[in-house]
């Protein structure tokens, strides 16, 4: 039995209705059943390959106690990712692909057990410290349970969904930077052993497959289609990209600068983010989800992810040290009495160094999206979201080519420790270069 094989249970898996009734059973010590109107659907297609997010209306029969009328079961499956690359479900060619098959089989086990972990130790915090759905129960892969891999959680509705083509403010940014923080401070008290439940060197082996040159030039292609305008800035970013995926230098960013690895969300941007409205204007955080690629790594990734995908391109320019200096004040608040891992100058640091790699994960988060909005039958936000998706893209694009070239100069310079901004000349004259660049008139969001 594998992942890659369509099965009997739920939406061609090996969870069956039977395994989530009895582990919600024993977990609610109740007798109540599902009755015979229980329904499942799948929810967020489009928005994730590596499992199916099902939701659970159950329809108890005989309740004793409450209940909950619907939740979330996520259930990793291959059948997706499968689909998404071309490879057959069937036994057509199985030789061929049966290599490629397990290798992903062995990567979507690696990370669903450590999402598991993460949302263990997460759970172990005071509920307001990082927000996350209700767990209900999960269940680990193991050489026992070799197929059935999943989450049962909390279905939280009345949602605002926010895409990477929406503007964050940053006062909406805030609650997250302080989920993050609390995580780290975490994560700063763990044991060896619970250091290893978590990815190591995640850049060079998770994303070293990803990031073929195929790939790096469809990415700038679907940039360059959906914004000619930009095709100059692209060209420049095509230039260099094989550079900036220098993914062993990245994973040793902590090491280079004498930093403590700390425990990172590793996929961190809008679409990992649920909200919900609380007027015309604005969004709050509701909870984190997707911790698959959780890691023992450097903090700055997290940020520039964040940051990169939600905030308003130009905004995020001019105002990333005053959003770290929060950042970190929170850090120092969660720490207490604790060793700090870090300091607020090696945490900048190694965001300039981060932000070459960080903007290009955004801008690879951006391209999936825009097919999407050409689409929107309504024009007026059809400009909108165009506006505001370019003017990220425009920005992400100019400060990957300077902090990149910021960086390989540092490197040639043989300075492997950091350097504080107030006496690294390279940093005075990419502020200079960032403020008299040109993007689009837009209002920052405050």
């Amino acid at each position: 039995m594998n992942l890659y094989t369509p099965a009997d249970g739920l939406f061609d898996t090996h969870v069956t209705w039977e395994d989530i009734e009895k582990d919600l059973q024993r977990e609610f010590h109740t007798s109540a059943s599902f009755g015979p109107n229980k329904s499942a659907k799948t929810i967020g297609d489009g928005r994730g390959v590596m499992s199916k997010i099902v939701l659970i209306e159950p329809d108890w029969q005989h309740k004793d106690k409450y209940l909950p009328k619907q939740f979330i079961v996520k259930i990793i499956s291959s059948l997706a990712i499968l689909q998404l690359f071309g490879i057959p479900l069937d036994e057509s060619n199985a030789s061929l692909f049966e290599d490629i098959k397990k290798g992903i089989e062995s990567n979507q086990k690696l990370v669903h057990n450590v999402e598991v972990s993460a949302y263990t130790h997460l759970l172990e915090l005071p509920e307001e410290k990082v927000p996350i759905p209700k767990i209900y129960f999960m269940k680990r892969f193991s050489e026992s349970n070799p197929v059935k891999g999943y989450i049962i959680m909390d279905f939280i509705d009345d949602l605002q969904l926010v895409h990477v083509y929406d503007n964050i403010s940053p006062k909406a940014i805030l609650k997250t930077l302080r989920a993050l923080a609390a995580m780290e401070a975490m994560s700063a008290k763990f044991s060896e052993d619970e250091k290893k439940e978590f990815l190591a060197l995640p850049f060079a082996n998770l994303f070293d497959e990803l990031f073929s040159e195929e790939k790096l030039h469809s990415v700038a292609d679907t940039c360059r289609s959906f914004a000619p305008e930009l095709s100059e800035k692209v060209n420049k970013m095509e230039e260099v990209l094989s550079a900036v995926l220098d993914l062993e230098w990245v994973d040793q960013i902590p090491e280079e600068l004498s930093m403590q690895r700390i425990l990172c969300h590793g996929d961190m941007w809008s679409a990992n983010m649920l909200f919900k409205r609380n007027n015309e204007e604005s969004v709050d955080m509701v909870a984190l989800i997707d911790f698959q690629n959780a890691h023992m790594g450097c903090p700055a990734i997290d940020l520039v992810r964040l940051f990169g995908t939600c905030l308003c391109g130009r905004y995020r320019q001019l105002h990333w040290e005053e959003l770290l200096e929060r950042f970190h004040a929170y850090l120092v608040e969660e720490v207490a009495n604790g060793e700090m891992p870090y300091t607020f100058e090696q945490l900048k640091e190694s965001y300039r160094r981060c932000l070459p790699i960080g903007l290009f994960f955004a801008l690879f988060d951006m391209s999936p999206y825009f097919d999407e909005i050409l689409k929107c039958s309504e024009e007026d936000r059809m400009e909108k979201e165009i506006d505001i998706l370019i003017e990220k893209m425009e920005c992400a694009l100019d400060d990957l080519v300077v902090y990149h070239e910021r960086n390989v100069k540092l490197r040639k310079q043989s300075k492997t420790i950091w350097v504080s901004s107030s006496n690294d000349p390279l940093y005075a004259s990419i502020t200079h270069r960032m403020r008299r660049l040109s993007v689009r008139n837009i209002e920052a969001t405050a």
